[in-house]
């Protein structure tokens, strides 16, 4: 008689085994999370509303609503500059930037003094988590004192910050009182690393 190999047959898996393939899922996932909650970074602080000391102001969310959003700074970034709610916008201005270094530009005119917009600005930009790094005269942008700041965006970059405030100018308006305009240039860039 000859031996023939035997041949397996159909055997079950067993329900042990196939127990095992979800719990080690479940133990990778806790793994990870607690990982994550242990040594995961911190998301950008949302901005905070304005100072009210200073009277009523506004964002720029809808200064840059018509912007190209691949250009524009992410709105939690807008959220967190504020101009007086005297401001006007005078015009925007030219950046050369492109998608690969997002930025705007534009110019507000105030009917505030520039010792107001100064203190306005050296409260409001600490106050929504910006970090000033420089806040000196400058011939930029006409004159005057521009504070320099960064502050991390939800889109995972640095954006920096420089407002140009102005020398204050006044004109007759007729009645005795002058009018006082102050103009303010408001810079927004993406940083080249995040």
């Amino acid at each position: 008689m000859e031996n023939k190999p035997t041949v397996r047959g159909f055997q079950p898996t067993s329900i042990k085994l196939a127990a095992l393939v979800p719990v080690i899922a479940l133990g990778s996932l806790g793994f990870f999370l607690g990982l994550e909650l242990l040594f995961g970074g911190n998301p950008p602080k949302q901005p905070r509303p304005a100072l009210e000391r200073f009277g009523a102001t506004r964002n720029l969310v809808s200064t840059y609503g018509a912007v190209d959003p691949i250009l524009a700074p992410p709105v939690d970034v807008q959220r967190s500059v504020f101009v007086p709610a005297s401001c006007v916008v005078t015009q925007s201005l030219p950046t050369g930037a492109d998608a690969t270094r997002p930025s705007v530009a534009t110019q507000f005119t105030c009917g505030k003094t520039s010792g107001f917009l100064v203190s306005f600005y050296r409260a409001q930009l600490p106050h929504n988590n910006w970090k000033v790094f420089s806040d000196a005269k400058t011939t930029h942008d006409g004159g005057g004192i521009a504070l320099l700041s960064q502050k991390a965006g939800s889109d995972g970059f640095y954006w920096q910050l420089g407002v140009v405030i102005g020398n204050t100018t006044y004109s007759s308006s007729g009645g005795g009182v002058p009018e006082q305009s102050t103009k303010v240039t408001i810079r927004l860039f993406q940083n080249a690393s995040s």
